[in-house]
C-alpha cells in the first residue's frame, strides 16, 4: 500500500487534486493523506500565543474530515476508501510538507496549480511550482482545466538517452499509474545528434521543433493536445539558494501552464 499526501488550503484547486488523488489510491487500494498546513512565527515567545495557535487542531481535523467524506461521496467511492488527516505546524512551507513527505514515507504529493493568490505569488511562483523546482521528492501537478479521470497514458517528455538510462523508473510509474508509457523527444532542426544505440521497450515520438523556439512552449502546445493523459518530467535537485531563486526549471514552467496532469520526478544531477 502506497500514501499519496494531498495538502490542501480548501482552495478549487486542491479540491480538484484531492479528487484526482482518491481515485488514483482506489486503483491501487493506496491511503491518502489530506495535509493542511499552519504557518507558524519561527519563534513564539508566548505560551498564550501559542496555546490559542494550537487551539485550533480540532476544528482543522474535523473540516479536513468533512472534506473528505464529501469528496469520496462526490465520486461515489466505497466507504472502505482509505484516509487520514494531518494538521501541520510549521514555519516554512517547502521543508514541512517535504519533512512530511519523508515521515510518512509517502509515494508522491498531489497538488493543485492555483490557491495561493497575492504578490509573493506573482514574484516567487506558487507553492506547487517552488516544491517542484526544489526537485527533491515527486508530484503529480493538476491543472485547474483537467477534469478529474483515469490517466490512461504517461507521456514521458525526455531525451532517447534518458529513456534508456531510467527505464526501470519509467516501468515503475507507469505500473503503478496502470497507464501505458511512451515518450516524445523535442529535438531542433538543426540538432544532428545520432540516436542512441538499442533498441528502446517504449515508443519514442520526435518531435521537430525550430531553435528559436522555448522548451517550455512546445511541451505545453504538445501537452495540451493530448487526452487521457499526463506529461511525465525529471526534474534535478537545486542546491544552492541561488540555484532555487534564478534558475526556473521547464518543469515548473510547464506546471503552470499545461492543461493535463504532469508528474514531476526527481532525479539526481549528472
Amino acid at each position: 500500500m502506497a500514501r499519496l499526501i494531498v495538502p490542501t488550503d480548501y482552495s478549487t484547486a486542491a479540491e480538484n487534486a484531492l479528487d484526482q488523488a482518491l481515485l488514483l489510491a482506489k486503483k491501487g487500494n493506496d491511503e491518502i493523506e489530506l495535509l493542511h498546513i499552519i504557518m507558524m512565527p519561527p519563534s513564539t515567545d508566548s505560551p498564550r500565543v501559542l496555546e490559542y495557535i494550537l487551539s485550533g487542531k480540532k476544528d482543522e481535523e474535523a473540516r479536513l474530515k468533512e472534506l473528505a467524506n464529501a469528496r469520496i461521496k462526490a465520486l461515489r467511492l466505497p466507504a472502505t476508501t482509505r484516509w487520514r488527516v494531518k494538521v501541520l505546524y510549521t514555519d516554512n512551507f517547502l521543508s514541512g510538507i517535504m519533512n512530511r513527505f519523508r515521515s510518512a514515507r509517502a509515494k508522491l504529493i498531489v497538488m493543485g496549480t492555483t490557491g495561493v493568490s497575492g504578490i509573493a505569488n506573482k514574484i516567487f511562483g506558487s507553492n506547487t511550482a517552488n516544491l517542484i523546482g526544489r526537485g527533491e521528492v515527486p508530484v503529480l501537478v493538476i491543472p485547474p482545466e483537467w477534469k478529474t479521470a483515469l490517466i490512461k497514458k504517461l507521456e514521458f517528455c525526455m531525451t532517447p538517452e534518458q529513456v534508456h538510462a531510467h527505464q526501470r523508473e519509467i516501468k515503475k510509474w507507469a505500473t503503478w499509474f496502470g497507464a501505458e508509457a511512451s515518450a516524445v523527444y523535442f529535438k531542433r532542426v538543426a540538432d544532428v545528434t545520432a540516436p542512441p544505440k538499442g533498441k528502446s521497450p517504449f515508443p519514442i515520438k520526435t518531435v521537430l521543433t525550430v531553435p528559436q523556439d522555448a522548451l517550455w512552449e512546445d511541451l505545453v502546445e504538445y501537452g495540451n493536445s493530448l487526452k487521457e493523459s499526463a506529461l511525465a518530467m525529471f526534474v534535478h535537485e537545486r542546491i544552492t539558494v541561488f540555484e532555487r531563486i534564478f534558475d526556473r526549471s521547464v518543469t515548473g514552467q510547464v506546471a503552470g501552464r499545461v492543461h493535463i496532469p504532469m508528474l514531476a520526478m526527481p532525479v539526481k544531477a549528472e
